[in-house]
């Protein structure tokens, strides 16, 4: 019966709803399988890194109490940071142990370090923090809901090589099902690997408080040689912001908990993120503009490299919030993957434009892939979640150059698709090696595949498309070179390349 309401649901969708959990305690308990056992931590952190010995100011000497659950901190660290910012700028030392806290607030001038063997661990009591961004409606200004919280500050640091903790698992619910760490026995139909998925996800408890790291409207932000952790939503948000450096930093979240991106860049423009390495359950690095989300102008110049990112959904994305313009974007020398759980995640090089936006001039190179269901997915539509119908139909995506990437263990093609009077112009593809992961193909290619314009985009929202290479819809100006795709030995999809409303096209 399953088979047969998959099968009806493939052309009519309504038959056919997201697996979700809506209500349920809080489920604290750890399954093998999701937290990341591999970390190579000492690829990234220099877990010998001299502590500042000038203009510092310890928080246990402001009365911090570690090791303790039970005692909420935030006063004295709190505190301390006034303190230090009152006495010019500084350094405010996190050392000797584990301090439970809610809401620390960093203020201009001031470095938050924190010492090996030491950490920050977020309160398991949630009304030692400001969430109330959590009752679902909308603010001109977002009220704190975060750990480490900054907002309109100049010149502020967090360092370790020490550990802020989001104790993540205490505010979420108990998934459908624990992770699985062995490959599934056959290919899974797309429909199925997303519903699997999504049994697997620790959908968030009412009580969530927030983001694990949260700069906003500020300028001069450093983020060095840090282990953020087990975050209960966004784990490190870049909001507003202007001159950002991310560096040597290892984010080792539950790999199941809802909601928590890796690195959120959102209406920030001028930010570098290197040598760091993500494991997480949502998109890996995100960059996001939008109204929505608190963002007020245009955002560009971003560079990332080098970095390794672990993902369940989007390793790098653009998207979704997306209703102010994006431009001059570079990801390169960076490894995609999902090596020990299954299974495939959604995609591991997403640009999207749903809400509106220009996104212009990105550049994706040198990328390593393995075991990401989608290897490219480049979407335009129009969802236009702000202020309809301000933002209706103004959706562009142009210039996308996409160079150098090898893939293997992929479930679907590379999909690149605008909607009708919107197309997507000019993508061009250079040297791009995908081969499919073992298994036999599904073949319940629908008559016709819907538009979606307004929903949610994602590469597993299309089904099993009819082409194994490539999949264009409304699109113009599509170029590759040196394109080569290995399907499945018992592939029953017809086609390398699959095409409707398309214009100049030439894939070699």
């Amino acid at each position: 019966m399953s088979r047969l309401v998959n099968t009806f649901g493939s052309w009519f969708p309504f038959l056919q709803k997201d697996f979700k959990i809506y209500s349920g305690d809080v489920f604290p308990q750890i399954y093998d399988g999701d937290f990341y056992k591999n970390l190579p931590f000492d690829n990234y952190i220099n877990k010998h890194a001299s502590s500042p010995k000038e203009n510092v100011y310890y928080i246990r000497d402001f009365g911090a109490v570690p090791n303790n659950t039970e005692v909420n901190n935030a006063g004295c660290i709190n505190e301390a940071v006034n303190f230090c910012s009152q006495s010019g700028g500084g350094v405010v030392i996190v050392d000797g142990g584990s301090f439970t806290t809610g809401t620390v607030f960093l203020k201009s001038n001031v470095l938050l370090y924190i010492a090996e063997n030491s950490a920050i661990c977020a309160s398991r009591n949630p009304n030692d923090f400001n969430s109330e961004f959590f009752d679902g409606s909308k603010r001109e200004d977002f009220i704190p809901n975060a750990l480490i919280y900054a907002e309109e500050c100049t010149n502020v640091a967090v360092t370790g090589p020490g550990k802020i903790c989001g104790e993540g698992n205490f505010y979420s619910m108990a998934p459908g099902k624990p992770p699985k760490t062995v490959p599934y026995k056959k290919a899974l139909d797309v429909w199925d690997m997303r519903q699997e998925y999504r049994r697997r996800i620790r959908f968030a408890h009412k009580s969530k408080y927030g983001f694990l790291v949260h700069f906003r409207n500020c300028s001069q932000v450093r983020v060095h040689n840090l282990i953020l952790e087990n975050s209960s939503f966004w784990t490190l948000n870049i909001n507003s912001c202007n001159g950002v450096h991310i560096s040597n930093t290892v984010i080792n979240n539950n790999r199941h908990i809802a909601n928590t991106d890796g690195i959120d860049i959102c209406g920030s423009s001028n930010v570098t993120v290197e040598k760091c390495f993500i494991s997480t359950a949502d998109d890996g690095i995100v960059i996001k503009n939008s109204l929505d989300i608190g963002c007020k102008k245009p955002m560009s110049n971003i560079y990332i490299h080098d970095c390794e990112v672990i993902s369940c959904t989007n390793s790098f994305k653009i998207g979704t919030e997306t209703s102010l313009d994006i431009s001059d974007i570079t990801v390169e020398n960076c490894k995609f993957i999902l090596p020990d759980i299954y299974p495939a995640g959604a995609s591991a090089i997403a640009v999207e434009s749903c809400d509106g936006a220009k996104v212009e001039n990105i550049s994706v190179s040198d990328i390593l892939i393995d075991s990401m269901a989608c290897p490219l997915f480049i979407r335009l539509n129009n969802r236009n979640r702000d202020n309809k119908p301000r933002f209706d139909g103004r959706g562009i995506v142009e210039n996308i150059k996409i160079k150098n990437i090898t893939a293997k263990n992929i479930e679907i093609p590379v999909i690149i698709s605008g909607i009708p009077n919107q197309r997507i112009k000019g993508v061009e593809i250079e040297n791009f090696s995908a081969e499919y992961a073992e298994g036999k193909d599904y073949y319940d290619f629908r008559f016709k595949v819907p538009e979606q314009e307004e929903e949610y985009p994602e590469s597993n929202r299309f089904r099993n498309l009819n082409a194994y290479g490539v999949y264009i819809r409304h699109a113009e100006n599509i170029s590759a070179s040196n394109f080569r795709v290995i399907p499945r030995k018992s592939t029953r999809r017809k086609f390398k390349i699959a095409k409707n409303d398309c214009e100049n096209i030439n894939i070699k």
